[in-house]
């Protein structure tokens, strides 16, 4: 099962899970969002952010981020029973992902499943037998999973600005019911550099702040937007094509 869990000094969440976890999270990832490399996708954004994810976990189980060990909940007369007397703890993978960032997946990801839909039941027509290569059920179980992440995302979120604060964006997010198409994700990135710079005795607050702009397009968002779009359209490029030479991550981050 996959844990998601608030850092120390609230820069971001720590998301742990076993092999299998983490195998099954990122392949319902790359069903989820497609094979195509067409450019000018509804959800291009977010289906990247998601990729980077993705990213992150496929390194973590590589051995390149953090693993926690943890122990096991078996009794002596189960290990007696299965010889495991020497199976005292588990093996978790661990990485770190910065808030803004996953707390725009828990909101998004769910808005792009009708349409992610499309991808499944496909046959592959290089295939003589033409075999199915994405069965619906893989999209219930894949919906399942990352529906499941993004609910881990806001117990996290929650335990953070408490049931109050947490209810009242819930209810913000009802009433708006943002979509997420051609959402310009440089915006996220602003997000970050925002959280990061912040005190961490007002990460609580930015933290509310940050995901009621997501769901309610504030000014700023609505600048860099129509800025973004107006130089995709002058271009004759995708928004997702864009960098913002002025964004720039610190090397080290106090998680």
């Amino acid at each position: 099962m996959i844990y998601v869990k608030a850092t120390k000094h609230l820069t971001g969440v720590t998301i742990q899970g076993d092999l299998d976890d983490f195998n099954d999270l990122v392949s319902a990832i790359y069903r989820m969002t497609g094979t195509s490399e067409e450019v000018g996708d509804l959800y291009e954004g977010v289906k990247n952010r998601l990729l980077g994810l993705c990213y992150d976990i496929r390194h973590a189980y590589m051995g390149d981020r953090e693993i926690v060990l943890k122990d096991n909940v078996l009794g002596s007369n189960i290990k007696e029973e299965f010889g495991t007397h020497e199976c005292n703890q588990n093996i978790y993978h661990s990485v770190n992902i910065l808030y803004p960032e996953v707390i725009f997946l828990a909101l998004a990801v769910p808005d792009m499943f009708v349409y992610s839909k499309g991808y499944y039941g496909k046959r592959n027509q290089y295939n003589q037998e033409y075999k199915m290569i994405n069965s619906y059920s893989n999209y219930f179980k894949d919906k399942a999973l990352l529906s499941l992440l993004s609910s881990s995302i806001y117990q996290s979120l929650e335990e953070v600005i408490g049931s109050d604060e947490f209810n009242k964006l819930y209810s913000l997010n009802n009433k708006e019911n943002p979509d997420y198409v051609d959402y310009v994700t440089l915006y996220i990135d602003q997000c970050n550099l925002d959280l990061i710079k912040t005190q961490i005795a007002q990460r609580k607050d930015k933290l509310i702040d940050i995901t009621r702009n997501f769901i309610k397009k504030n000014k700023e968002y609505k600048n860099i937007e129509k800025r973004i779009k107006a130089y995709a359209h002058k271009h004759q490029i995708s928004i997702d094509q864009i960098e913002d030479v002025n964004i720039e991550y610190p090397e080290v981050i106090e998680w």
